[in-house]
């Protein structure tokens, strides 16, 4: 593994980077976003965030044919550049204050 696979956490222990595509992103009602909702919060095209959810894995689709759902506070953890926060997001750590920082800069707590 290579440093762009891994982060270090704050005790000092290695983690590997979760795999965008193996994750389902558990996304909480308050978070959900459209994609157009998110073009607009981001300034960024549609093109561009069905891009960011492919590439990052910050959205979900209940099935085949049914909208797209954006997390907000995974998008505004892309828009930052939070990749230690985006892989507490995805390993379901809410409680860690990367994770709960988001939600109140939301303002979803």
């Amino acid at each position: 593994m290579n440093a762009a696979n891994r982060i270090e956490p704050e005790e000092g222990n290695v983690i590997a980077l979760v795999d965008a595509s193996t994750v389902r992103l558990h996304i909480l009602p308050d978070e959900v976003m459209t994609i157009a909702e998110a073009a607009i919060h981001a300034g960024k095209t549609t093109k561009t965030i069905r891009r960011w959810c492919d590439e990052f894995g910050i959205s979900r689709q209940v099935r085949k044919n049914s909208p797209v759902q954006v997390s907000r506070i995974a998008l505004d953890m892309v828009i930052h550049g939070d990749w230690p926060a985006l892989e507490r997001l995805k390993a379901g750590d809410r409680a860690h204050r990367l994770v709960t920082f988001y939600r109140v800069l939301a303002d979803l707590d």
